[in-house]
């Protein structure tokens, strides 16, 4: 999911003097307020993380350390191509050097990303802000108990539904 920057950082504020900031400089800004301690407000678009993400969301990010980073949390990064990524977390593991290694998925897409290390994580989406029809403003909570089990059990099924596809897709290569 591409994230539109929002808040006082907002694209017409975030200008050098050549015009705007390149997608390098840019993820280097955010990449800085994040390790000051501070939050990162970004508006979601895109489709890669339907339905639980539709875009026009607000996400509150916040840096923590990679080792509390879990299966199904929402994390801000940047892609092996320099892109911002806002992806799920889908698996998780320890690399020999004791570096974090994490497998993403957009919760809409069938393949996985190519793997996350963890130099690339700039944060974790800790609030939803989600606009509603009636022009109210619904806020989730993503440490919470419930969505903590919801996004774990959103991960594991994620993952599962990639590798049988791809399963079914070998299988049904082999018989053509």
């Amino acid at each position: 999911m591409r994230l539109k920057n929002l808040s006082r950082y907002n694209m017409s504020q975030v200008a050098s003097d050549n015009g705007l900031f390149e997608k390098a400089e840019l993820t280097v800004l955010f990449g800085e307020i994040l390790n000051n301690g501070l939050s990162l407000r970004v508006k979601v678009t895109g489709k890669s993380m339907r339905p639980f993400l539709r875009g026009g969301e607000i996400v509150t990010i916040k840096k923590v350390p990679c080792a509390e980073l879990l299966i199904g949390d929402l994390i801000f990064f940047r892609s092996p191509q320099g892109v911002l990524v806002l992806h799920r977390i889908v698996r998780k593991k320890l690399s020999d050097s004791g570096t974090h290694i994490f497998q993403t998925r957009g919760d809409g897409l069938m393949s996985f990303d190519e793997k996350i290390y963890e130099n690339s994580v700039l944060g974790k989406v800790f609030l939803i802000e989600r606009p509603e029809k009636s022009g109210e403003t619904t806020q989730i909570n993503m440490n919470s108990l419930f969505y903590r089990c919801m996004n774990f059990s959103i991960a594991v099924v994620g993952f599962f539904k990639t590798q049988t596809w791809f399963f079914l897709s070998a299988a049904l290569a082999k018989r053509t």
